[in-house]
């Protein structure tokens, strides 16, 4: 059943689910990061760094902004085809969208994977 409803017969239940499941992601990382906030209480700015001193934590983060950038672009792309009716000024505009979330993916794989 939810193989034929990502079919090409339905071209949208795809973008929806996908929005979905990267919406749920990110709530369980949210979760998780207030579980630990809430347990550890860093203070101070090397008690933050050790917070995040974990290679779990830093891979979870980085799943995190992968999906934040699925889950703009597709939000973002169907909020300007609804409502920028001229093709050149969307195309445009979906251009910068994502270039501007491939700059923030690369600065969040920096800075968690440094």
């Amino acid at each position: 059943m939810l193989l034929a409803l990502l079919s090409k017969r339905y071209p949208g239940m795809r973008a929806w689910l996908t929005q979905r499941l990267t919406g749920l992601a990110m709530a369980i990382y949210s979760i998780v990061l207030l579980v630990r906030v809430l347990v550890l209480q860093p203070s101070h700015y090397d008690a933050w760094l050790d917070f995040f001193q974990p290679w779990w934590l830093s891979v979870a983060s980085l799943l995190f902004w992968i999906s934040l950038s699925i889950h703009a672009w597709l939000g973002v792309r169907d909020v300007l085809k609804d409502y920028v009716p001229n093709i050149a000024i969307r195309a445009v505009l979906l251009k910068l969208v994502v270039v501007m979330l491939w700059v923030y993916l690369a600065w969040a794989a920096w800075l968690f994977l440094a």
